[in-house]
């Protein structure tokens, strides 16, 4: 068996694992990347964020050319449908259009990449099975950002053909009927408001009292009344018994209340969650002990207990998205390189893309009143621009400490929230106040002036 030796061993080609392998050969250390798939980008590209958006893209312009008519002016644009198929070659363009941009990147950075299965197979060594050979990596350094899989939960029936978790739904070359969703966390919500726009008839069953339980409950609450608007049926504190299937549709039964119900329909999602990735990587080899929730412990500084290990993105089960991985893969980088930069994690934002969009950054109202800080609402309503793009039911919701007017945390559900979050994201990040929110002049008319509006009116109740 081959053996090569490098600086540095990165297991892993998505965001956990690629910014910080090229940081590293960039530096002038030799560095081998290594992937189990088709090309660089990992579940983010291939299965979840960018595949997602594109659906959701078609969605929301679909869903748009519907609305036409309150916008006065407009005839004619009844008639319309959506073509799954292309929408999946238009992903698929887009896809490798990434992976070839990444490719080419990686190359020019002098990065040695190894497409194969990646075990440990000492405390110093990877081995890879590539398609033609097996070959030995010795490192001196480490950085697993092997990501995260899947939650195939113990559900009577869950292994019937054609039961769907999320990576297959992009896959779809027709538009299904109907859909159940199994699950009410961001990655059901996100397919089951895209699909409902596109005319499906989506149930969403969640066996917590709400949807969206990570998310503030304000949040919650008008994201599941934006979805009702669609006609999805949601049931909450709803546990799944068992999924049989009656000639072409699939029959979930669950339990609400203590009584026993079912629904019927053409597809089946189960999206209940994700969990680290480091099953079969022999990860005892490296003295490192997993966590409760088997993911790999790390220090701010991506370093685990063994310190030539380093794990990064959703193996280490710190935060579970993709530009938070892209950020601890820098730090991880750095570390090896000699600089102490720690990572923090009070200033990271997300968003759900669903209708109506939604975005967190920093802290929620459940942990406001015990830090003595007052929680604040502005209502898109107020907002110009927010009446002419037609959402007048959207609002911003601000947590913020009364005597120092500094910002603590943001939500945002309404038309282009994930955009709007960031200006909130960098005020948090530097430890910023309302002051220097009001004293930017923002372009009117838009909808960041909502922003300064809402600060606005959280100095005057202040």
């Amino acid at each position: 068996m081959k053996e090569l030796k490098y600086d540095v061993v990165v297991v892993g080609g998505g965001p956990g694992g690629t910014p910080g392998a090229n940081m590293l050969s960039k530096n002038g250390l030799k560095v081998a990347l290594v992937e189990k798939g088709v090309g660089l980008g990992g579940t983010c590209l291939f299965e979840g964020c960018i595949p997602s958006k594109i659906y959701i893209e078609t969605a929301t312009r679909y869903a748009d050319i519907k609305k036409f008519k309150n916008f006065g002016g407009i005839l004619n644009y009844n008639d319309i449908d959506v073509d799954f198929l292309a929408i999946k070659e238009r992903k698929d363009k887009i896809l490798n259009a990434r992976v070839t941009r990444a490719e080419k990147a990686s190359k020019m950075n002098k990065l040695d990449i190894y497409y194969g299965m990646a075990t440990i197979a000492d405390k110093n060594v990877v081995e890879v099975e590539t398609k033609e050979e097996k070959i030995r990596l010795v490192f001196d350094k480490l950085i697993i950002a092997t990501g995260s899989e899947t939650v195939k939960p113990p559900i009577p029936g869950i292994e019937l053909p054609g039961i769907m978790f999320s990576e297959d739904v992009f896959e779809l070359k027709t538009k299904p009927k109907s859909m159940v969703v199994v699950g009410g966390g961001y990655i059901g919500v996100e397919i089951a408001s895209m699909l409902a726009r596109m005319d499906t008839k989506v149930t969403i069953i969640e066996a917590l009292p709400r949807i969206l339980t990570t998310e503030d409950v304000a949040v919650s609450e008008a994201v599941e009344e934006g979805l009702k608007e669609y006609n999805i049926d949601i049931y909450t504190d709803a546990k799944v018994a068992s999924i049989s299937k009656e000639n072409d549709l699939f029959k979930v039964n669950y339990v609400k209340g203590g009584i026993e119900n079912a629904v019927s329909a053409e597809k089946v999602l189960v999206a209940v969650g994700r969990r680290p990735r480091t099953e079969n990587l022999n990860i005892e080899l490296l003295g490192i002990k997993l966590g409760n929730h088997k993911e790999i412990p790390v220090n701010d500084f991506m370093q685990t207990e063994n310190p030539n290990v380093y794990a990064t993105g959703d193996v280490n089960g710190k935060i579970m998205l993709a530009h938070a991985a892209t950020r601890e893969s820098i730090i991880a980088a750095k570390s090896i390189l000699g600089s102490n930069v720690p990572m923090t994690y009070n200033a990271i934002p997300h968003a759900i893309f669903c209708e109506p969009e939604a975005a967190s950054v920093g802290i929620d109202s459940s942990k406001a009143t015990d830090l003595g800080y007052k929680v604040i609402k502005f209502s898109y309503s107020e907002d110009a621009r927010a009446l002419i793009v037609g959402d007048d039911k959207g609002f911003v919701q601000m947590i913020v400490d009364p005597a120092t007017h500094k910002l603590y945390g943001m939500q945002i559900v309404g038309k282009e929230a994930g955009e709007l979050i960031m200006e909130a994201t960098y005020i948090i990040r530097t430890n910023g106040r309302l002051e220097d929110i009001t004293a930017s002049i923002h372009t009117h008319p838009t909808l960041s002036e909502i922003i300064t509006e809402a600060a606005e009116k959280a100095l005057n109740l202040l």
